[in-house]
């Protein structure tokens, strides 16, 4: 795989990207607390779903994604319990991520997620509420996301595979958020090119 088949994973999930976008309620003018806490509780599901399925593995593991260094479930539910709550234990429903090309693709709207946390991050107009999800991998953020992107360089992998999983995974995400779609106040999909939810 190539940065050239990074571009083509963004590009061919841009559509469910927006659509997520459009599902993420923590940066409407009338967000609360409960609002902030239910996406933190819907996040934790697909967290704690897809660090199961990355951590059994193998061929990830063999490529060079750490699954271990990029779980964030930990995060969410320290995020929960500052806010008095803890998560719901349902998981999300992901796609197949076996074999590396289905995982990679899975694992690049992860990332990609975690890459855009900071924009958001930097727009809650929440104040004094905990963002330990948000902020992802702290500094190591834009380091960890060109990680991954070197994973992805060296992998080769059949590119409309990893293509078919990103796109199952960004539904499969959508249909979990739950939220009524309402087009958001500040689009975030183009920060550097590969932002997140």
């Amino acid at each position: 795989m190539s940065e050239l088949v990074v571009r083509r994973l963004r590009a061919a999930t841009l559509d469910l990207h927006a659509a997520a976008e459009r599902h993420v309620r923590i940066l409407d003018d009338d967000a609360t607390i409960a609002t902030y806490v239910r996406f933190l509780d819907r996040m934790h599901g697909v967290h704690v779903a897809t660090e199961a399925a990355f951590a059994d593995h193998a061929e990830l593991a063999i490529a060079g994604f750490d699954a271990a260094a990029r779980c964030k479930s930990a995060l969410i539910r320290a995020d929960l319990a500052q806010l008095h709550a803890v998560p719901n234990e349902s998981r999300c429903v992901i796609p197949d991520v076996r074999g590396i090309a289905r995982g990679l693709g899975a694992a690049y709207v992860i990332e990609g997620s975690t890459l855009g946390g900071a924009f958001v991050r930097s727009r809650l107009r929440l104040r004094d509420v905990p963002t330990a999800f948000l902020a992802g991998y702290g500094k190591e953020t834009g380091p960890m996301w060109k990680r991954f992107v070197a994973v992805l360089d060296q992998a080769r992998v059949d590119a409309d595979h990893a293509i078919a999983a990103a796109r199952a995974m960004f539904r499969s995400l959508i249909d979990w958020l739950d939220e009524p779609a309402r087009e958001p106040p500040q689009p975030f999909c183009g920060l550097r090119g590969e932002a997140g939810l």
